[in-house]
């Protein structure tokens, strides 16, 4: 297997190929790992942030409540399509930061919590100014938005740290191909590849002291290290089950699953040369 070979025809598509291929063949295992390690910290964080988005709707849905309110009680058009405005902010935001997510989208967010809590405090003084009494529902309301700005303002203070790490475009490339090609290996022709069909399934590539393993979804990926990556002979004496397995990933033991002759073949040479490069006092480089 070319590792990050893209499955492309033309001739551009070829020369990133061959200088992915000769990237992934001049890292050890343990930068490979680093580099792995790299942009899943990043997607991780996107997620975070892409998660966070679904508070958007619910901030929203409570401006809504507000203007309801206001409507309710006699606002004036001035005051509506201000709270219009706020909801259609919070919205575009969300969807911002699903599309983009970034450090950024979160500290729009704070603002424009910030900003309609003083707001809606301000026409609260107002009114109690002229003799209306205190609404403690609208107050709670007020200092949940208050809170929700702070806490969105410290996560954009962290956030804007942790972005750095952002990889640039060509990694996040490299990321993509280099999982398609693993999800598309076939153990019987790639002596790298395993083919685990546990629930959910794997598919994992054996690269020195350094294993991948990738499911069917994007966002399924694991890193591990010879050791904490082994498949275990289910003991049968019916012989119903003399070619199925347990894995064990990262300190998790899966149930028993059939595994093909080919996947096996490969795991076990794959250990085999594991056990002689520690032997050899090789451990962790790739051969």
């Amino acid at each position: 297997m070319s590792w990050g070979t893209p499955y492309s025809s033309d001739a551009s598509g070829d020369s990133e190929a061959a200088s992915d291929k000769e990237s992934a063949a001049s890292m050890s295992a343990a930068e490979l790992h680093q580099r792995l390690v790299h942009v899943l910290m990043y997607r991780d964080l996107c997620r975070a942030v892409q998660r966070s988005g679904r508070e958007n709707f619910v901030f929203a849905l409570i401006m809504a409540f507000f203007a309801f309110l206001s409507q309710k009680n006699g606002g004036n058009d001035l005051i509506l399509a201000i709270y219009a405005f706020f909801i259609l902010g919070e919205l575009l935001i969300a969807f911002y930061k699903w599309f983009f997510p970034s450090a950024e989208g979160v500290l729009c967010d704070a603002l424009i919590l910030l900003a309609f809590a003083l707001l809606n405090g301000m026409i609260a003084y107002l009114k109690f100014q002229v003799g209306f009494g205190p609404d403690p529902i609208l107050a709670f309301l007020i200092g949940l938005f208050l809170l929700s700005a702070w806490r969105q303002w410290q996560s954009y203070r962290n956030l804007r740290e942790l972005f750095r790490i952002r990889p640039n475009r060509a990694q996040l490339r490299w990321f993509e191909r280099f999982l398609q090609d693993i999800r598309h290996g076939d153990p019987h022709t790639d002596p790298t590849i395993v083919d685990l069909p546990t629930r959910p399934p794997w598919k994992a590539a054996l690269l020195g002291d350094l294993v991948v393993a990738v499911g069917r979804k994007d966002r399924q990926v694991a890193l591990s290290h010879y050791g904490d990556f082994l498949l275990f002979p289910v003991e049968d004496n019916s012989g119903e089950k003399h070619d199925w397995v347990q894995l064990y990933l990262n300190g998790e033991m899966s149930p028993p699953f059939p595994i093909e002759p080919a996947s096996w073949d490969n795991y076990r040479r794959w250990q085999r040369e594991r056990e002689a490069a520690a032997r050899r006092g090789e451990g962790g480089e790739q051969e």
